[in-house]
């Protein structure tokens, strides 16, 4: 019992701060991501958030044919001090992912917007772009657009309904395009 609590106390310290867990479906992908807010752990710049993001998105079309894509890595959201609840900030993530036999790496730039419309709601929006110069192994180029609605329905819960575009480019010429998937899904902040 002793070990338990102590675990628990030492999983609780680690947790507290602005992380959160996200996991969202549609009929055909299951996505699951994680922010880990670093301000909590390092002293970094007070004006800014800083964070630790992973993701794995799994993608299963109507011809039996499986895709996933994993990625880990950082952005950093400035936010605006007039009141106006926008944010707006940068970063850089590693995709890997294994499509139609062929390995897929990039290291896209990531440009993050989110907006706060009241205390319950939020839009927030994600670009993230690699060039050839950033795409490596069989990889040419890789694109992804996401929007998200969310709405706050506990006190560190919401959730959300968005649309999803990624794009990708093989050196043998093959574009995979996987197009406007909306998703719904939940959020925890904790």
């Amino acid at each position: 019992m002793k070990k338990i609590l102590i675990g628990s106390l030492i999983a609780s310290s680690i947790l507290i701060g602005s992380n959160s867990i996200q996991v969202n479906i549609n009929s055909d992908t299951l996505e699951l991501s994680a922010d880990i807010h670093l301000n909590t752990y390092y002293h970094l710049n007070n004006n800014s958030n800083y964070y630790f993001t992973a993701n794995y998105l799994r993608i299963e079309d109507n011809a039996s044919k499986t895709q996933s894509f994993s990625s880990a890595g950082f952005k950093v959201l400035n936010p605006y001090t007039n009141d106006n609840g926008i944010s707006i900030g940068l970063g850089m993530k590693a995709v890997y992912s294994n499509q139609n036999n062929k390995s897929f790496f990039a290291t896209p730039l990531r440009v993050i917007a989110t907006v706060d419309i009241n205390e319950i709601m939020y839009v927030d929006a994600e670009l993230s772009y690699a060039t050839k110069v950033l795409s490596f192994s069989d990889a040419k180029t890789y694109q992804e657009m996401k929007v998200r609605f969310n709405y706050k329905v506990l006190e560190d819960g919401y959730v959300f309904v968005g649309a999803r575009n990624i794009q990708t480019k093989y050196e043998n010429g093959i574009t995979n395009k996987n197009n406007d998937y909306a998703f719904a899904g939940l959020e925890v902040k904790f």
